[in-house]
């Protein structure tokens, strides 16, 4: 079990770019918002180099990685971007010893990899999130800063259950793994696959069609992905629309959840949309099940160990 810090004003945060680059203004819009918190922002002047598909060579941003977990200094750690690239880390990320202290790690997308990582590797748990103020809403934003500085020890989100046995009155206590549903296909057959036994598994999308989405959760559910899970959560699912102009994916999900035989429960306002609230991984987590669904994530007090 591995306890997070809470950050107060005049705490050290650093944000690396693991996965592709993000613009200047970008950078610097996200620097500037953490220091308005009363953050000191620490950046590698390597953050961006040539490459051919990330922000940096693989080299340059596992040593920017690495430094940013093994700094002593610093309590958190921000993910510029997601993009592409963080799963080619994971090679050298698996022959480092993991630090004594963990860290709060922020990313979302792309970065589902090192999420993976970390929880099934390190049992650290970490935090589905972003801080793009030009791409998520202020109250998305406030609610990541609430749950960071201790301002909201929980978060909670009212969910739709999808089948029927996520109607049924029941309290179900786990974690929360997952993120982005092509990094979890991704993920089968490494060392950083998804580990959901016991576990409510988490996925979202973006601009991917329905026949794209279907076949990834089938590859998921024939790959025995959700066998001893306890429960799927289901984020927002962004954009994938049809060449007509129509939208396969909420059929697609409502499909999928009749053919589970464990609760498919959505929620809203989890992804890549401009509500996009932070959402908790491998922390301490209650699912209340019925015709109207609730999930509360407590991260600052974590009871639930991984196996």
């Amino acid at each position: 079990m591995q306890k997070l810090p809470i950050l107060k004003p005049g705490d050290s945060v650093e944000i690396i770019a693991p996965a592709s680059r993000c613009s200047h203004k970008h950078l610097q819009d996200l620097r500037e918002l953490l220091v308005s918190w009363g953050l000191h922002c620490l950046i590698d002047e390597a953050i961006f180099g040539e490459d051919l598909l990330c922000a940096n060579s693989d080299e340059v941003r596992f040593a920017s990685l690495k430094r940013a977990l093994e700094n002593p200094q610093t309590k958190a750690i921000i993910c510029a971007r997601g993009g592409y690239g963080s799963m080619r880390l994971i090679p050298e990320l698996s022959k480092m010893t993991p630090p004594a202290t963990s860290k709060i790690f922020i990313g979302m997308s792309d970065v589902t990899a090192l999420h993976l990582y970390f929880q099934t590797k390190w049992q650290w748990p970490s935090i589905h999130g972003a801080l793009a103020v030009d791409k998520f809403s202020p109250e998305s934003i406030a609610a990541l800063k609430a749950l960071l500085f201790g301002d909201a020890m929980t978060v909670e989100f009212d969910g739709t259950p999808l089948n029927a046995c996520a109607t049924k009155n029941t309290r179900i206590e786990s974690t929360v793994i997952g993120g982005n549903l092509s990094l979890i296909q991704a993920s089968i057959g490494t060392n950083w696959q998804i580990n959901s036994e016991n576990k409510i598994i988490f996925l979202e999308e973006i601009a991917e069609r329905g026949y794209r989405v279907d076949r990834m959760l089938t590859h998921l559910s024939q790959a025995n992905l959700f066998k001893n899970a306890r429960a799927i959560l289901l984020g927002d699912f962004i954009g994938g629309t049809e060449p007509d102009g129509t939208s396969l994916i909420q059929p697609v999900l409502d499909r999928f959840a009749q053919s589970c035989g464990i609760p498919v429960i959505q929620i809203k306002g989890v992804g890549h949309g401009f509500t996009n609230f932070p959402l908790p991984l491998g922390a301490e987590t209650y699912l209340d099940l019925g015709q109207k669904a609730k999930l509360v994530v407590s991260l600052f007090n974590l009871k639930t160990t991984y196996c």
